[in-house]
């Protein structure tokens, strides 16, 4: 008796010269059955089947029993020694013996005997057992990972004339009512006073109480905004709608000689915001202001531009006569923002120990500082020497890049 394989790597079957019934004895092999097995299965006598499956093994296109050992290596079968090393196992123990393969794609058996029993001898290899407590437990080494990679290109911040919001009044009053109020103001005067002559508008001025005194406070002429000022019952009130309304730099000149009337938020506010602001009333408003709050006004930009260019000038004096402690903080308040509008301005000695006593973490700060002409040698020098400037390759090429920088710093680096 012998036992029949197909081969895997069998001819075609439509290219074996094959009759019909040897075509059906090869359709029926399915690696498992036995000569004997093909008879019982086809009825085709035994000799048949003999001279059949002889045909077919000249062929190439199945295996008998001495062509088993042959087809271990191309994948049919494998020994259990073969097994065993595979699993890490001593080959030597187990011998020689074949373990069956089954092939892919071959057709499942249609015999009604019962697959061959698995030899006596044949064991059961178990897959080492892995102590996962044992596996969390030991060390896990770490590749070090090293970041060379160069910093990034500093985006440049252009931010001439930031944008500050004006401080607001709790008095002012914008609301539909007090608009409404101005022009029914309006609307008196110009029913009852504007056809008047200026002397009797004067008079009627100095007399008038309520809302006469504040219809003429939208009077054109400066002799009767100086009427208005002088009456008894006058106020904020009165001054904030002359500094609003009023058109001529005599006539805003009058609210300035009350200091009163300047010192309030709102009448200061308006008097700025006035195109008629002449330099003796904004030297009077900027004369007590520190320079923090003056460059707060020379950057405002709701501020008439010509305003602005002279509030510069001022700014300029300021910073040169302040304090030291009031320099530095208008530098460090800003982020060096004022320095663009300080043209020509150095800082002292004072100033710049303050400054050398502080730690930068801020691009646009030390943009600034490096773009500004005047910055001192030490406080570049200082600079060099922040943690924050060594990271940044573009800071620190900006910062040599200045003419006031140390050579021996340039040196170093």
């Amino acid at each position: 008796m012998r036992t029949v394989r197909p081969k895997p790597l069998a001819p075609a079957l439509n290219t074996l010269p094959l009759t019909p019934e040897e075509g059906f004895v090869l359709s029926r092999i399915d690696g498992r059955l036995s000569t004997r097995d093909l008879v019982a299965l086809t009825g085709i006598e035994p000799q048949r089947i003999d001279q059949i499956v002889d045909k077919l093994a000249s062929h190439g296109a199945v295996a008998l029993d001495d062509d088993a050992a042959q087809a271990a290596p191309s994948g049919d079968t494998a020994s259990l020694a073969d097994f065993a090393a595979a699993l890490g196992m001593d080959p030597s123990a187990f011998g020689g013996q074949p373990v069956p393969r089954r092939t892919e794609g071959a057709p499942e058996s249609r015999s009604s005997y019962p697959p061959p029993a698995m030899a006596a001898d044949a064991i059961t290899v178990e897959a080492p057992v892995v102590d996962l407590e044992q596996l969390e437990a030991a060390p896990m080494e770490l590749e070090e990972v090293h970041d060379d990679e160069p910093a990034a290109e500093l985006e440049e911040v252009h931010d001439d004339e930031p944008s500050e919001t004006s401080e607001a009044s709790a008095e002012e009053d914008e609301s539909e009512e007090a608009i409404g109020n101005q022009r029914n103001y309006r609307q008196i005067y110009e029913t009852r006073f504007h056809t008047l002559p200026t002397d009797a508008r004067v008079h009627a001025a100095q007399l008038a109480t309520g809302a006469d005194l504040l219809a003429l406070c939208f009077d054109a002429e400066p002799r009767v905004v100086a009427a208005v000022l002088d009456n008894p019952t006058s106020g904020l009130e009165h001054a904030r709608l002359i500094a609003l309304h009023h058109r001529t730099s005599t006539g805003l000149e009058m609210i300035s000689r009350h200091a009163q009337l300047v010192r309030d938020s709102l009448v200061e506010r308006r008097l700025l915001r006035n195109p008629q602001l002449g330099e003796v009333v904004l030297t009077r408003i900027m004369t007590p202001k520190n320079v923090f709050q003056t460059y707060k006004i020379a950057i405002d930009r709701e501020i008439p531009e010509l305003t602005r260019v002279k509030s510069r000038g001022t700014l300029r004096k300021k910073f040169q006569t302040s304090p030291s402690e009031d320099r530095a903080d208008l530098v460090m308040r800003t982020e060096g923002r004022c320095l663009a509008l300080l043209t020509g301005c150095t800082f002292d000695a004072r100033t710049t120990s303050i400054l050398c006593g502080k730690t930068f973490n801020s691009v646009l700060f030390i943009q600034n500082l490096a773009k500004f002409s005047a910055t001192p040698p030490p406080l570049l020098a200082h600079l060099m020497k922040q943690p924050f400037v060594r990271k940044m390759a573009p800071l620190k090429k900006l910062l040599l890049q200045h003419p006031n920088m140390p050579g021996d710093v340039k040196r170093q680096h």
